[in-house]
């Protein structure tokens, strides 16, 4: 046999080098810093929780709010999914109006539903400081009041934004107008929140790209749902009945977070882009 050993490790060492470097080159560009900053914030068992206390805080605190104003949280979930007629069945079948709630809400059963809600808005907050590396503002009083007037907005517009999508889809309105309206509602209102959310230390400007991707991505998301979480509904259903419709919509509710942390994480990436630059504009005048 030919004496293979030192030629073959040469190459195997060269094989190494290469992948390291392109590993490296990987890791340092924008997809690695992406996944990176995304690790760093946890996101996938963020997102995880960020289902369960939608489901076990956000949906009774809505279905009461929405039920108190004249609207129905089931309306919510079946616009904000593009769900089909069957599936919206589904999902009427499986959760009750809300209007009963209201007639029977004791002061108790309205303070842990604010409560509730209040963590769902601390949970988040926890997200975008860590994103932005931003520590935590002292005061309990400060931090319970951004959070109150953050729950107040946000059922302000998840109501408003199901209404308007509504008069468009009776309009007429395809498909295609409802994901842009979409898109610029979550645009708005998420940038507005991570202004808030991070106790207005960062600048509207410097937030505008992270809202922005984040409506893409919501928008996105919309899409993705239309086209599948239908049949995943009825199928669930028919497979194991409200169960089958609940695991559905935890895993919507699963890609919302996941959506949050990306707009985030895209804002805050591009920040720090425009921080190198700024910083090598200055160095290359200074020389």
């Amino acid at each position: 046999m030919a004496d293979v050993g030192p030629a073959h490790g040469g190459r195997v060492s060269k094989l190494r080098a290469s992948g390291a470097a392109a590993a490296a080159r990987v890791q340092a560009g924008a997809p690695g810093q992406a996944w990176s900053r995304l690790s760093a914030a946890d996101f996938m068992n963020s997102s995880l929780a960020f289902a369960a206390l939608a489901v076990v805080c956000g949906f009774p605190f809505l279905a009461v709010a929405h039920a108190a104003a004249g609207g129905d949280v089931r309306t919510i979930i079946v616009t904000r999914m593009g769900l089909s007629p069957q599936a919206a069945g589904d999902v009427n079948a499986l959760i009750a109006p809300g209007h009963r709630a209201v007639a029977t809400l004791s002061v108790f059963s309205a303070i842990v539903l604010v409560l509730g809600a209040l963590g769902m808005a601390s949970t988040l907050q926890a997200w975008y400081q860590r994103i932005y590396d931003q520590p935590p503002v002292k005061g309990t009083l400060k931090h319970l009041g951004y959070q109150a007037v953050g729950v107040a907005a946000f059922s302000v517009f998840i109501g408003l934004e199901v209404s308007i999508l509504h008069v468009v889809k009776d309009a007429g309105g395809g498909a295609v107008s409802e994901l842009l309206l979409t898109f610029v509602f979550s645009a708005l209102f998420w940038w507005a929140s991570a202004y808030f959310l991070l106790y207005r230390r960062v600048g509207w400007r410097q937030l505008l790209p992270a809202g922005v991707a984040t409506g893409f991505c919501v928008a996105g998301l919309g899409a993705f749902s239309a086209l599948l979480f239908s049949d995943q509904i009825t199928s669930g259903d028919k497979s194991y009945g409200p169960a089958g419709v609940v695991i559905a919509i935890i895993s919507y509710l699963i890609g919302y977070g996941v959506c949050l942390h990306l707009g985030a994480v895209f804002g805050r990436m591009w920040i720090d882009r425009r921080a190198r630059v700024s910083a090598t504009v200055r160095s290359g005048r200074e020389q």
